[in-house]
């Protein structure tokens, strides 16, 4: 599969939609959008999870009985779609927020002066 930010966001919030996790939630209330964060960061919790105690590559994918794909990929994966659904609820121009955010980076000096 081949898209771009932008589509993925359109199609991450759109699955969410049809999949009932939208319903009945303003995307602009502000304790919906830190429930949605919260998310986020749970499905961090599962990829360090997964490299705490899962003894395999961190690029390998396992498949389950049903074929639930689980690894540090999947993982991964869970975040970016959970971020990319939370922006497309809110309208938000991700494609161009990373672009802005890494230009930003980009120009920046070397771990603009924080220690290691």
């Amino acid at each position: 599969m081949t898209a771009t930010i932008n589509e993925l966001t359109r199609r991450a919030h759109l699955g969410a939609s049809a999949n009932g996790f939208w319903d009945g939630q303003d995307p602009h209330d502000p304790t919906v959008i830190l429930a949605k964060l919260m998310l986020i960061c749970s499905e961090a919790a599962e990829a360090a999870e997964v490299v705490r105690s899962i003894n395999i590559a961190p690029t390998e994918t396992l498949y389950d009985d049903n074929g639930k794909p689980e690894g540090l990929p999947s993982e991964l994966a869970d975040i970016v779609i959970r971020v990319a659904d939370l922006a497309g609820a809110l309208d938000i121009n991700l494609q161009a927020a990373i672009a802005n955010k890494l230009i930003h980076n980009e120009a920046r000096p070397y771990r603009h002066g924080k220690r290691a």
